[in-house]
């Protein structure tokens, strides 16, 4: 029995090294694959920060910017040349309809181990803060990994609403309120008059009772004079 539980240990023990050697080798492979994949990332990387070389990086457009900035562009032009860029456009492609990027940067993913493509960045308007991205205009445009146009974005590109319609619906109101009131004034102008008509008409009631009242008394002195 001794001697049996022996050898099943032993073939516990001979497994479990097998499994850490296993396991080691497995670890050592997929490390040098993630480092011989972070190389090529990197390389990938550098070859495209040099052909974007000619740009400004996010530093040098951050330094050089003055607050508050605002493009030379309308809105309305920017909207019109970013509706024309597509999927699919190379770099020298999208540069002819919306001209050198404002900045560019070359990126690669989180773990380092693929790039991931090149970002143009075109500011259109900076109130305050360059990285207040939630006040921030631009227009926002993703190469993929072979340099054709992936995906774009306009950042708060919405037309703003124009405050004039508001501006002139407030005197329109005021207009009926100012014409109410001369018509209140002549409604009681009229009223008034009527009223002091009945008493100019008594007046004349009273003068015609006194004259037949002095007749009377003009008839009765000429009877003294034949005695």
């Amino acid at each position: 029995m001794k001697r049996r539980g022996l050898v099943i240990l032993s073939v516990v023990v001979l497994l479990g090294a097998w499994l850490m050697v296993v396991g080691y080798e497995f670890l050592e492979k997929e490390n040098a694959r993630f480092q011989k994949n972070v190389k090529a990332a990197k390389e990938e990387q550098q070859r495209c920060a040099a052909r974007n070389s000619k740009y400004r990086n996010y530093d040098q457009f951050r330094t050089s910017i003055r607050i508050p900035y605002a493009s030379d562009l309308s809105l309305e032009r920017w909207m019109r040349q970013y509706d024309t860029v597509r999927a699919g456009m190379s770099e020298s492609e999208v540069e002819i309809i919306l001209g050198a990027p404002d900045y560019a940067r070359c990126d690669v993913s989180k773990q380092g181990d693929k790039f991931v493509g090149s970002t143009w960045m075109y500011a259109v308007a900076v109130p305050q803060d360059v990285r207040d991205d939630a006040q921030n205009s631009g227009i926002k445009i993703e190469f993929g990994p072979d340099g054709k146009l992936a995906d774009k974005n306009a950042m708060n590109m919405q037309p703003k609403a124009n405050p004039t319609p508001s501006a002139v619906a407030i005197p329109a109101p005021s207009v009926p309120l100012s014409a109410a009131t001369p018509q209140q004034h002549a409604t009681a102008s009229p009223t008034a008059t009527p009223q002091s008509m009945p008493s100019v008409s008594a007046t004349p009631a009273i003068t015609p009772s006194a004259t037949p009242v002095t007749a009377p008394s003009a008839t009765a002195t000429p009877s003294p004079t034949p005695q």
